[in-house]
């Protein structure tokens, strides 16, 4: 499949292009497993880590900037303009998505393998003398890379106060945090 990057497409799959990503890493330290890559991994690796962070749950306010076609992705939301007034893909979304690519080239194999065995409930793994062990919930971070997690850390939508309830002030939850 190739990548679509318009922005607020209706068929856009991803935030950025394989040659905007190559700037990228051509600036980046460690970037060894996208220079490995061939072109067509480049593109797989684009898209699957586009798909990753449209996993994630965003601030809600603002909502998408295209509303008719409606886009396909979640950004540009409405205040996501460019210098010009354009709508634009916020820059540290486009760099999360070249770090979850470049940590699917790396180590994707790996860590979705660790991601199923914290989804089937393993919490610790023993495989000859060494050892792993797993955070109770952690197979349901939309990200495998940090460094993604790190950029998009303003977009995210943290825990909270549920206030759907007949409490105005809303009722506190498990990991609900202030």
């Amino acid at each position: 499949m190739a990548i679509d990057a318009t922005v607020g497409g209706p068929n856009s799959n991803s935030y950025i292009t394989a040659a905007d990503a190559d700037s990228y890493f051509g600036e980046r330290l460690h970037a060894e497993a996208w220079g490995a890559a061939s072109e067509a991994d480049h593109e797989k690796a684009l898209l699957q880590a586009c798909r990753h962070l449209e996993r994630c749950h965003y601030w809600p306010e603002g909502g998408p900037a295209y509303t008719s076609p409606p886009q396909r992705l979640t950004f540009p939301r409405k205040w996501d303009v460019d210098a010009d007034g354009d709508f634009a893909i916020p820059q540290p979304v486009k760099d999360a998505q070249c770090e979850e690519a470049l940590h699917l080239l790396a180590r994707g194999a790996e860590q979705e393998r660790r991601r199923a065995l914290q989804a089937g409930g393993v919490i610790s793994l023993s495989v000859d003398g060494l050892s792993e062990s797993y955070t109770p919930g952690a197979a349901h971070h939309g990200l495998f890379s940090s460094e993604a997690r790190a950029l998009l850390s303003g977009y995210l939508c943290p825990g909270g106060i549920i206030a759907n309830s007949d409490n105005p002030d809303g009722e506190w939850s498990p990991g609900s945090s202030v």
